[in-house]
C-alpha cells in the first residue's frame, strides 16, 4: 500500500470514528439513560463515577477538589452520581454496601447521589475522626443547599471543602453554588428522526469494520485470559523483580541524601523516625537482593521457590517504598509549615482554646469517678486533667516562641516547634477524652457483672448437680476445685464489684472459664452454644474497653513507656481481631482468644504504669521542667516524621499497579490518586453494611 493509500485509509478511518462518535453523542443526548437505575456500584479504582452526565465539563474542578483534600488532610472523598438508588434496602444500605463493596478505610468518606430520585447518602467508616454531629453539619451547610440548586459539581467541591475546613478544627463555611438544571443532560426526550437515520448510516460500516476487527482480537484475547488463570508467568515476575530492585535502590539513595539536608535542617531529634525508616529500607533492598541472587545463582530452583521468592521481593520493595513515602510526605508537611507557618498557628490557638473551653467537664467526670471508684479502678486516667492543662500550656508557649525563632532567622526550627505544638495540643484531646472513655467502660462492667455472677453462680449450682450423679461423681476429682475457685470469685466479686467493676469483672471472668468449660460436656449443644456466645460478647466488650483505655495510656504517654508494654498491647489487639473473626464459626475458641486478649491487655496495663511510674525526664532538652516533661512523656521530641501518604512518588502501573501483594488494585489512572488510607472496620448493632455511619436524605 502506498503512502497516499495508508493516509487515505487513516482519514476514512478518522471519519468512520468521528461518525459513530457523533451518533453516540445523539442518543446519549436524545434517549433515555439506560442506567436509570443503578445497583451499588464498583469504583474500579476511581475516585468519581459519573453515571448520569451531570457533571459535564466540570469534572475537572471536582477531581482537583478531591485531590487537594487528600493532600492536605489525609482524606480521601469519593463522589458517586447515578440516577437512582436500586439492589439495596434503602439509601443507607446502597452507600455502605458500595462503601464495603470497594473496601472503603478509616480514612474514605462517600458521597452517594440519586439525580432523578433527589436522594443522597454520606457514609463514612465507623471510626471516622469527624463526629455525628460535624457530618450533619457538612450536610446542613455544604451538601444540601447545593444539591437543592442542581449544584451538582458543587456538592462535590463543597463537600471536600467542608470536611478539610472540620478536619483543620473549624466550622463549615458558606458553600459558593452554581445552580444548575435539574437535569442538565436532557435526558427526557426519545432519539429523533436523524438521530435514526445518522445511526443506521454509520453502524452499517462500523459493523463490517467491527467484524474484521473482533476476528483479529479473538486469538489473542483466548490467549490472554488463559494466562490470566494461572497467575502472572516467571517472566512477568522477573520484570517486575527488576523494576522495583532498580527503583528502590535509587530511591534509597535520594532518601539518604534527603536525610542528611533534614538532619541539617531540623536537627537529629526531628529527624530521628526517618533515620531509623531508612535503616529499615536499607535492610530489605539487602534482603530483596540477596534473594535476587538466589534466584540468579548456578544452583537449580523448583519454579515454586523461584516463584515464592520473585514474590517475595515484590512485598519487601513495595513495603520498603511506601515506608519512604510517608517520610517523604512529613518532610513536605514540615517544609511546608517553614514556609508559611501562621495558618498552622492559628489553627493551634484555636485548638488550645477549644480543649479548655471541654477541660472544666472533663475534670468534673473525673471527679465523679474519684467519689465511686477504688483508685486502682481509675489509675489510667487520674492525672489526665492535670496533664492535658501541661500539654496544652507547653503547646501554647511553644507556639508564641515562633514568630522570634522566625524573626532570628530560624525557621525550621520553628516549623518543628509548631509540630511539637500540634501533637501537644491533639494528645491533650485523647487525654480528656480518656476519662470519657474509661467512664463508659465503667458502666458497661458494672451491668455486666451482675450478669456474670449470676452466670457463674448458675455455673456452680449446675456443677454441684453434676455431682449428685454417676457422671458427675467420676469428674469430682476435676470440678470440685474448680465450682471452689468461682464461688471464691463470686464472693470477691461481690466485694469489690462496686469499687472496681473491670478488675472484679475480669478476674471472675477468668475463674469462671475453666468450669465453664468442664460443664460444656455434659450441655447440650444448642445451649453451651447460646451461653458461650453470651460470655463471649461481654468478655469482648471487655476486651474492646481495656485495649481502649491502655492504648489511650500508652499514647499519651508514650515517651515514658517501654517495647513490653506496647508488644502486650499489640497481641491483645491481635487477639481480639482473632476473636472476632472466629465469633460466628467458632465462638469457643474466639472465647478463648478474648479471653486472652483481656489477659495481655490487664497485662500491657501493669507495664505501661509501671514504666509511667519509674520514668525521669531527661533534663538536657533544654525546656521548661514542666512543659519539658510533659512534652517528653508524651513523646513529642523526635519522631515527628511518621505522616502517611505518598507524596514523594509511588509505584503504579506496570504489572502490579502498586500493589504489595499480587493481584492488588492500582489507583494510578484515571481520575484516582495513587495512595489512598485504609482501616479496619468493627461491627456494629447499628445495622448498617460494615458498622457504617452518615447521614443523607431528600434535598
Amino acid at each position: 500500500m502506498s503512502s497516499r493509500d495508508h493516509r487515505r485509509f487513516f482519514r476514512l478511518r478518522s471519519g468512520l470514528l468521528a461518525g459513530i462518535g457523533l451518533v453516540l453523542a445523539l442518543l446519549a443526548v436524545q434517549a433515555p439513560l439506560s442506567a436509570a437505575a443503578t445497583d451499588p456500584v464498583d469504583l474500579n479504582g476511581a475516585y468519581i463515577v459519573d453515571r448520569t452526565g451531570v457533571l459535564g465539563n466540570r469534572a475537572a474542578e471536582v477531581q482537583d477538589a478531591l485531590d487537594e483534600l487528600s493532600k492536605e488532610e489525609g482524606v480521601n472523598l469519593f463522589v458517586v452520581y447515578v440516577a437512582s438508588f436500586t439492589g439495596a434496602d434503602d439509601r443507607e444500605a446502597w452507600a455502605d454496601d458500595t462503601a464495603v463493596k470497594n473496601d472503603l478505610g478509616v480514612n474514605d468518606v462517600l458521597l452517594a447521589i440519586a439525580t432523578d430520585e433527589r436522594l443522597y447518602q454520606v457514609s463514612v467508616d465507623p471510626d471516622f475522626t469527624l463526629s455525628d454531629a460535624q457530618l450533619e453539619q457538612l450536610e446542613t451547610t455544604a451538601i444540601r443547599p447545593s444539591l437543592r440548586q442542581n449544584d451538582w459539581a458543587g456538592a462535590a467541591v463543597n463537600t471536600a471543602t467542608g470536611l478539610g475546613e472540620l478536619l483543620r478544627g473549624q466550622g463549615v463555611s458558606d458553600p459558593v453554588i452554581t445552580p444548575n438544571n435539574a437535569d442538565p443532560t436532557g435526558r427526557g426526550g426519545g432519539p429523533t428522526i436523524l438521530t435514526w437515520v445518522l445511526g443506521g448510516t454509520v453502524v452499517v460500516v462500523a459493523a463490517i469494520v467491527g467484524i474484521v476487527f473482533l476476528r483479529r482480537r479473538t486469538t489473542s484475547s483466548a490467549a490472554s485470559a488463559r494466562s490470566g488463570e494461572s497467575g502472572p508467568s516467571q517472566v512477568d515476575l522477573d520484570r517486575e523483580v527488576g523494576r522495583l530492585l532498580v527503583e528502590l535502590d535509587d530511591a534509597v539513595t535520594t532518601s539518604e541524601q534527603e536525610l542528611g539536608f533534614a538532619v541539617a535542617q531540623f536537627g537529629d531529634d526531628a529527624t530521628a523516625t526517618f533515620a531509623q525508616t531508612l535503616e529499615s529500607a536499607k535492610q530489605k533492598v539487602r534482603e530483596s537482593f540477596a534473594l535476587k541472587q538466589r534466584i540468579d545463582d548456578s544452583t537449580p530452583d523448583s519454579a515454586e521457590d523461584t516463584k515464592a521468592w520473585s514474590l517475595q521481593i515484590i512485598e519487601l520493595c513495595t513495603s520498603a517504598d511506601a515506608e519512604l513515602d510517608a517520610q517523604a510526605e512529613a518532610f513536605a508537611a514540615l517544609r511546608e509549615l517553614e514556609k508559611n507557618p501562621q495558618p498552622a498557628l492559628d489553627a493551634i490557638a484555636s485548638g488550645v482554646a477549644a480543649t479548655r473551653e471541654s477541660a472544666p467537664s472533663a475534670a468534673a467526670a473525673l471527679a465523679s469517678l474519684n467519689g465511686r471508684y477504688a483508685p486502682q479502678a481509675i489509675a489510667t486516667v487520674s492525672d489526665n486533667s492535670s496533664q492535658a492543662e501541661r500539654l496544652l500550656s507547653y503547646a501554647d508557649a511553644t507556639a508564641h516562641a515562633v514568630p522570634g525563632l522566625i524573626t532570628a532567622g530560624r525557621a525550621s526550627e520553628a516549623a518543628v516547634s509548631i509540630q511539637r505544638a500540634q501533637a501537644a495540643v491533639a494528645q491533650a484531646g485523647v487525654l480528656l477524652a480518656a476519662i470519657d472513655t474509661l467512664t463508659t467502660a465503667l458502666h458497661h462492667a458494672v451491668a455486666a457483672l451482675t450478669s456474670a455472677i449470676a452466670e457463674a453462680s448458675s455455673d456452680t449450682a449446675e456443677a454441684r448437680a453434676l455431682l449428685s450423679t454417676a457422671e458427675g461423681t467420676a469428674r469430682s476429682a476435676e470440678l470440685s476445685p474448680l465450682i471452689t475457685q468461682v464461688e471464691t470469685a463470686v464472693t470477691q466479686a461481690q466485694a469489690s464489684g462496686p469499687s472496681d467493676p473491670i478488675a472484679a469483672l475480669q478476674s471472675l471472668q477468668s475463674a469462671n472459664a475453666p468450669l465453664d468449660a468442664a460443664l460444656a460436656v455434659e450441655r447440650e449443644k444448642t445451649q453451651r452454644l447460646a451461653r458461650t456466645q453470651e460470655q463471649l460478647s461481654r468478655t469482648l466488650r471487655t476486651a474492646s474497653d481495656t485495649i481502649s483505655g491502655v492504648k489511650e495510656y500508652v499514647v499519651t504517654r508514650r515517651g515514658a513507656v517501654s517495647v513490653d508494654a506496647r508488644t502486650r498491647i499489640a497481641e491483645a489487639e491481635r487477639l481480639l481481631a482473632e476473636a472476632h473473626g472466629l465469633q460466628a464459626t467458632d465462638p469457643e475458641r474466639a472465647l478463648a482468644s478474648a479471653t486472652q486478649a483481656n489477659s495481655f491487655a490487664q497485662s500491657a496495663d501493669q507495664s505501661a504504669r509501671n514504666d509511667v511510674d519509674a520514668y525521669s525526664s531527661p533534663s538536657s532538652q533544654g525546656w521548661p521542667d514542666d512543659d519539658g516533661d510533659s512534652a517528653a512523656l508524651g513523646g513529642l521530641f523526635g519522631g515527628l516524621f511518621s505522616g502517611g501518604g505518598s507524596s514523594r512518588r509511588s509505584y503504579s502501573g506496570g504489572l502490579f499497579g502498586g500493589s504489595s501483594s499480587w493481584g492488588g488494585s492500582s489507583r494510578s489512572s484515571g481520575s484516582s490518586r495513587s495512595s489512598r488510607s485504609s482501616g479496619s472496620r468493627r461491627s456494629s448493632s447499628s445495622g448498617r453494611s460494615g458498622g457504617r455511619r452518615g447521614g443523607g436524605g431528600r434535598f
